[in-house]
């Protein structure tokens, strides 16, 4: 189901504020911010269940052009809108979801903060990990993306990308070639120049990334969490649930 967590909300120049959920999964975080004074895109997202922080202070600029890249979002400093996918995260009966959005050195105006909570499913919790060191582990990594507040097309410095299936150097432009192909439209073009899509682990693999800082702001890793038993058996309890609740025409045709 969809909640509002914030509306028309206003986050100082320097400070932060913290929205809180009470819910059983959490699949979706949505935020927009239309900041008539251009800082829409000035603020800084951390996402937590209970203790464990999914979403590490990250820049709206680097989310916004992955969520643009997963199927839309709009990428502007005067009006900037972005999906954060959590996959599906199952929470303990005492815990909550939290979301802050920090503005980083201007006042942000009209934000609003949306989530899609309690809607079951598969048990899959992924997490969003925005390094700036150049060189790293990520661990039971899905997807990486090099992200920066100018233009990469051009650029030709190479990651080293390692796991256990691979070993790859690819071009920062190339990865910019990739996120060309996923969108369409002048705005949405000149958005994803500005991100590379590095890499795509179709399983979870703790993967190696080695490069120089010189011409990306920082690399995200999308990564698969560790499942507790508690919390998929919790999973498979609201599925069976649902499952009872429908009649016998609605389960055949599943």
């Amino acid at each position: 189901m969809l909640v509002t967590l914030g509306s028309n909300v206003t986050i100082g120049a320097g400070s932060s504020q913290t929205f809180q959920y009470a819910c059983s999964s959490a699949q979706k975080i949505f935020i927009r911010c239309d900041d008539d004074g251009a800082n829409s895109l000035k603020g800084d997202l951390t996402i937590q269940i209970g203790n464990d922080v999914i979403c590490n202070d990250i820049p709206f600029e680097g989310l916004s052009k992955i969520s643009l890249l997963n199927g839309g979002g709009y990428v502007s400093d005067a009006d900037a809108n972005f999906c954060v996918d959590l996959g599906s995260h199952i929470l303990q009966p005492l815990e909550n979801l939290y979301v802050t959005v920090k503005s980083d050195s201007a006042e942000m105006t009209a934000v609003d903060i949306s989530a899609i909570v309690n809607e079951g499913g598969v048990y899959q919790p992924l997490k969003y990990t925005n390094y700036s060191d150049s060189v790293f582990t990520d661990s039971n990594t899905l997807a990486i993306y090099a992200w920066a507040d100018s233009s990469l097309e051009n650029k030709t410095e190479a990651f080293t990308i390692r796991n256990q299936a691979y070993s790859a150097t690819p071009q920062i432009q190339s990865g910019v070639n990739v996120s060309l192909s996923k969108v369409t439209g002048a705005a949405a073009v000149a958005a994803a120049k500005e991100i590379a899509f590095l890499a795509f682990n179709q399983v979870p693999m703790d993967t190696s990334v080695n490069y120089t800082q010189a011409d990306v702001d920082g690399v995200i890793c999308v990564s698969a969490m560790e499942k507790t038993m508690a919390k998929a058996q919790a999973s498979k309890a609201s599925g069976d649930a649902v499952l009872r609740a429908m009649s016998n025409a609605e389960r055949k045709a599943i």
